[in-house]
């Protein structure tokens, strides 16, 4: 699917922007020697999807939803339908925290990330978002895919998955009680939201 707005690496070249060189080069060190491709069980535990919207540009081994954008169609600056189950496994690097506000204000799907707990942009949108209904952490290190599908080493690090929305915490949930993925879910209830929500610092 390409996007009915002019790239945003297209603009920025006309502006003289770096926002879209930033964007790029993250692209581009996800898919060099960090190229971390979802496997294919834990999108079908979660699944279906309607929407992924950081496939990598040499596209993936299988489907992962029913439209599946590339760097050259700008998913982080591409609408997404508001009504779209969202299956995300975002850039990692500096780029990261903006997928992830991105994901997070739509509110309605996954993002499959590394568990970095203490970052700032992990505070904001995880921790304190009000749009997390629940967080997953796998049983020890995923072991990604390459290009071809064929497992790869292991992560460099623990992944998570954060769930947006109810219907995502309902198939998280069922996702577990069948065995398909193991590890530690935390569920959130509307208090424990809320409790979840608190404590942040006030701005001086």
């Amino acid at each position: 699917m390409k996007s009915t707005a002019l790239s945003l690496h297209a603009r920025a070249a006309i502006a003289g922007d770096t926002t879209a060189a930033k964007h790029r080069a993250a692209y581009q060190r996800t898919e060099g020697d960090e190229t971390w491709l979802t496997p294919r069980y834990i999108v079908e535990a979660l699944g279906p999807f309607d929407l992924d919207p950081a496939t990598p540009e040499g596209g993936m081994p299988w489907r992962t939803a029913k439209v599946m954008l590339r760097p050259s169609d700008d998913g982080l600056v591409a609408p997404w339908p508001k009504q779209a189950m969202v299956w995300m496994n975002p850039p990692y690097g500096p780029v990261c925290g903006a997928w992830m506000r991105k994901c997070a204000d739509h509110g309605n799907g996954f993002a499959l990330i590394f568990a970095r707990t203490e970052t700032r942009w992990f505070h904001k949108t995880v921790w304190r978002h009000r749009n997390v209904t629940a967080l997953f952490f796998f049983d020890g290190r995923i072991r990604f895919v390459d290009r071809d599908g064929k497992p790869g080493g292991t992560a460099p690090a623990w992944s998570a998955l954060v769930a947006y929305g109810m219907e995502a915490r309902r198939r998280l949930e069922r996702a577990v009680h069948e065995g398909k993925l193991m590890g530690r879910p935390i569920i959130l209830d509307k208090d424990q939201a809320k409790v979840w929500q608190a404590g942040q610092r006030k701005a001086a």
